[in-house]
């Protein structure tokens, strides 16, 4: 018995499917995420109904077309629960009309119905392949969260191991909601980017199983294979792939990760499409260089003035200024010789910033046309790291982790193909 989740993808596709009814037909428990595209249409849907032009008709359709195409039978509680999602989101209409702009939790309740919906529907699908699956939304299996809109921890999770062990034993397959939660205040939430990949490990941990995680991928790639010649890791160690997750490679969130380190789950990665595992995430690896990853989404802020050189707490004041102001502070870097501070943080995040270095009284530019590009490997020799200074002589260097070797620089975004090519010719071969 393990934990088998489905991305959307996954569960909208014929392969992704048949990988979904040998995953039931075995016993295991499934975690679904919304069928494809639909969560980027409901988060639409919330900032068009506080526009006042929003439309719930093509998001029901998009199911209608689904059990049209994979179901043949009437499904009482599939039919229901749709005729509730347009009447909520009708109602959300109203509401976020009168505001005039998107709401949090409104978001947040919006945005579950992806889930809910698919995971009424798969179950309905198995069971006409003769699977007794029954669709639960998580809070129904005892998950708690905290009370943080978009971006919830999973913290309890009273009575959910024998509940479904309950059902495994009777026969029947669990079909839960991935991504989605409810706080001990009664609030719907959603757990952030990745939020099935964390439903599916807190779950195979609370059973003492392994998470199987099933994308549209072969697995964790040695680099961006639209970037360079790239292959499937085998293996890597929890650390690694937090590293790996943070850093660009985005297969598996480091969230879920961490959660899985903290519960001693095993996650595998496959592709659904073919049913085979590509990457094993555990405890221990080999040592050595693994991954090269590299993101776009940055921006480089440098913060400077003669003034910084004699200041005692410069360099908290600044971070701290940024850290109240929610944004996420990906690096720092400072010279000796020069005075002036470098942040990397994400673009996302960069007005944020920008509003907090402007209460300071320091000078700072942005550059935005830069882009990360990281080595992680655990126990990488100092031959690795040699190699790595020789291939990014002319960039800034941002330094290393403690025992996962993470050696990361800031190129020129035009620069991180060739980067990437030369930095995993180097290391990878």
């Amino acid at each position: 018995m393990e934990v088998h989740k489905f991305g959307g993808t996954s569960v909208s596709s014929e392969e992704g499917l048949r990988t979904l009814e040998a995953s039931a037909a075995s016993g295991h428990v499934i975690v679904v995420s919304a069928l494809a595209g639909v969560t980027d249409a409901l988060e639409d849907f919330v900032r068009r109904a506080a526009e006042g032009s929003a439309d719930p008709t093509p998001i029901l359709e998009r199911h209608r077309e689904f059990i049209a195409e994979h179901l043949e039978q009437r499904h009482e509680e599939v039919e229901s629960f749709l005729k509730d999602m347009e009447s909520l989101l009708h109602s959300v209409v109203t509401v976020l009309e009168q505001l005039g702009r998107p709401e949090e939790r409104l978001r947040d309740l919006v945005l579950s119905l992806g889930e809910r919906a698919s995971a009424r529907i798969v179950a309905a699908y198995l069971r006409e392949l003769g699977i007794k699956a029954v669709a639960y939304d998580a809070w129904d299996v005892g998950l708690v969260t905290t009370d943080d809109p978009g971006n919830a921890d999973i913290i309890r999770w009273d009575g959910t191991r024998s509940r479904l062990l309950r059902d495994l034993r009777s026969g029947r397959v669990p079909v839960i909601t991935g991504f989605i939660g409810r706080s001990d205040r009664g609030h719907v939430t959603t757990l952030g980017r990745g939020g099935s990949d964390y439903t599916a490990t807190v779950l195979a941990g609370v059973l003492g199983s392994r998470s199987v995680i099933w994308t549209d991928v072969d697995g964790i790639m040695t680099a961006d294979p639209e970037l360079v010649d790239a292959e499937v890791v085998e293996r890597l160690s929890y650390e690694e792939a937090v590293m790996a997750g943070a850093s660009g490679a985005e297969v598996i969130h480091p969230k879920a990760v961490e959660a899985a380190k903290n519960l001693g789950v095993t996650v595998l990665i496959g592709n659904s499409f073919t049913g085979e595992i590509g990457t094993v995430i555990s405890d221990s690896t080999e040592p050595g260089p693994k991954v090269v990853a590299s993101r776009d989404d940055v921006a480089l802020i440098r913060v400077s003035g003669a003034r910084m050189v004699d200041e005692p707490g410069v360099v908290g004041r600044v971070t701290s200024a940024l850290g109240n102001a929610g944004v996420n502070l990906l690096a720092v870097f400072t010279t000796v010789s020069e005075p002036y501070i470098n942040l990397l943080v994400e673009e996302t995040n960069l007005k944020s910033a920008e509003e907090a270095l402007n209460g300071l009284d320091y000078d700072w530019e942005v550059d935005k046309d830069v882009g990360l590009v990281t080595v992680i490997g655990e126990g990488m020799s100092a031959r690795d790291v040699s190699e790595f200074l020789a291939a990014c002589e002319e960039f800034d260097l941002l330094g290393s982790a403690h025992r996962v070797v993470a050696v990361s620089v800031v190129v020129p975004e035009s620069e991180i193909r060739e980067v990437t090519r030369r930095l995993a010719e180097r290391l990878l071969v």
